[in-house]
Formats: C-alpha cells, structure tokens, sequence
C-alpha cells in the first residue's frame, strides 16, 4: 500500500508491505502552508506540491499499489483545497482526503505505536506529541486532541525573530498545557520533524544523509534542544544540516516544543514514524475511516 501525508509544511510518501514494513520512502518539503490567506493556498504552494506529486508518481508503483492520500490542517483551513485536490485527481489519479484534527492525531498514535512495538516497548502510558506545520497533535490513551499552533505559522507571525519566538510561544501552548496536564505518563513521545531533527544535529547526521533508522528510540533532553539552537545558529551552511530553506522552521519549532517538554521531567523518546504509516496500519486493522 502506498500511503501519503501531505502535510501544512511536508509532504511524507511511503510504501509499506503486509508486515507493516516500510518498503520505500519519499519525503519533501513543500510548504502548504506558506503564505496561507483567506483566498486559501499560494499558487507558489500549489505549484510547489504538485512538483512532488509528479515525481512521486513516476517513483512508487499506483499501478500495481492501492494507495490512500490524506491532507492535514492547511487544507483544513484553506478555502481553495477542494479545487485544487480535483485538478490533481484529475492529473494523478491521486484522490486526496481532507481529515479532521482528531483523526489526525489518531493516526499518528497508530503509526507511532506500530514502530515502537517494533522497536521493543509499548506507549500505554506514552504522551505523543506531533507537532507540524500548522497544527499540533497530542494524545494519550484514548484521548485525541488537535491544537491551531504549527511552525509554519509560528515562524511567519514571529517573522524568524528568536526573540518573538520566546515571547509569543509562551501564549501558543497554554491550551496544550491544560490538556496535557490532566494525564499522568511515563515519557512524551516526539513525532515529525522539529524532534528527528534535533536527534540528527545530535547524531552528527546531515540532511542528506538521514537515516530513520538511527532516529527511532533516540532519546533526548533539554539540553539537545539548545545545542540544536546553537549548532544552527553558528553554521554556515544550514541548508546541509537541516535541508533547503528549514532551519528558520527547526528554529521555531523547538522554541514551540521546548517550553512544553521543560514542563515534564520525564523522558523524551523520538520516533520518526508517524501519520503517514498509521495509515496503513489503520487500514489493515480495519479501523480507517476517514470521515472521522
């Protein structure tokens, strides 16, 4: 099955088999939520999403793959997605799927869950947090949750100032921090970019060279999270640390997560998977509906 996740900043494509394997991957930075206004998506995002969708087309196998597309919360919000999701049917033969927040979250928990089981421990008692590029995720248990704060809006409203990153983050999680203090957990899961990021910069991993392998179980503490602020702030060539045009983005984010996490002394476990494979997850343990 292939399963895509076009996402408010990224756009996360896999093929995975009937193991619940990944058996190909493809990950581009896309921007959905770029310049987002009240006339919906940029022609520039637009144009920039179906680039990948072209190649993504000619690189995993839709004829012999049954495949499912979901849209997070860019789409959600912009008042052009429906238009635009028929012209890319009409040109891909891809049917897209806006999906609500609280499915959102579910799925990633499926896909967060599958991978950790693989990896040799349960998150019963796990706090998952999924932050993306225009909104945030978080469950626990059975308890789903989808918050309007993302990086890609984060980053255009503080325009890139790590001095407004502070100030405004602060006003950001206060709903998060409600909802996540009503539960009693072991550790806080980490799911999307901003964590795996961290964990790279950590590792000494460059973008190009990124392997999911060595991300998933990591474990982090406060303390990456600052030496990946000041890694990406001395060096001269960010776009090879953290791929074209992110590094603003990571920055953002981890001013996002960062005041959440000092919250909970607990620990920090990074997991790449997410949304993108508790689709097929869902899919085969027959719990997808994506109406929800």
């Amino acid at each position: 099955m292939i399963c895509i996740d076009l996402g408010s900043n990224t756009i996360r494509v896999c093929a995975m088999d009937d193991n619940l394997e990944i058996t190909q991957s493809y990950e581009k930075i896309v921007g959905s939520a770029r310049n987002l206004s009240s006339e919906g998506l940029s022609m520039a995002a637009k144009m920039r999403i179906t680039e990948a969708l072209g190649e993504i087309i000619v690189t995993f196998d839709f004829k012999n793959d049954s495949h499912i597309a979901v849209a997070t919360e860019a789409f959600r919000l912009a008042s052009n997605a429906k238009d635009f999701f028929y012209d890319i049917e009409r040109d891909f033969g891809i049917k897209f799927n806006i999906i609500s927040g609280n499915l959102e979250a579910k799925l990633a928990r499926l896909g967060v869950e599958n991978r950790a089981l693989k990896l040799g421990f349960h998150i019963d008692e796990s706090l998952l947090i999924d932050l993306g590029g225009a909104s945030t995720e978080i469950s626990f248990a059975n308890e789903f949750k989808s918050f309007k704060f993302g990086i890609v809006r984060f980053c255009e409203e503080c325009c890139s100032d790590e001095a407004k990153f502070k100030i405004v983050a602060k006003d950001k999680i206060q709903d998060a921090l409600s909802f996540i203090s009503k539960f009693n957990f072991k550790n806080i899961i980490l799911t999307s970019g901003v964590p795996t990021s961290v964990v790279a910069l950590k590792l000494g991993l460059k973008y190009d060279n990124y392997d999911a392998k060595m991300i998933n179980g990591a474990i982090l503490d406060l303390e990456d999270f600052d030496a990946a602020l000041l890694k990406l702030s001395l060096s001269n060539d960010k776009d090879s640390l953290v791929g074209k045009n992110r590094a603003s983005l990571v920055i953002a984010g981890i001013y996002l997560l960062k005041p959440i996490l000092e919250e909970f002394s607990v620990p920090y476990i990074v997991i790449d998977d997410g949304l993108r494979e508790g689709i097929a997850v869902a899919s085969k343990l027959g719990l997808l509906n994506l109406k929800e």
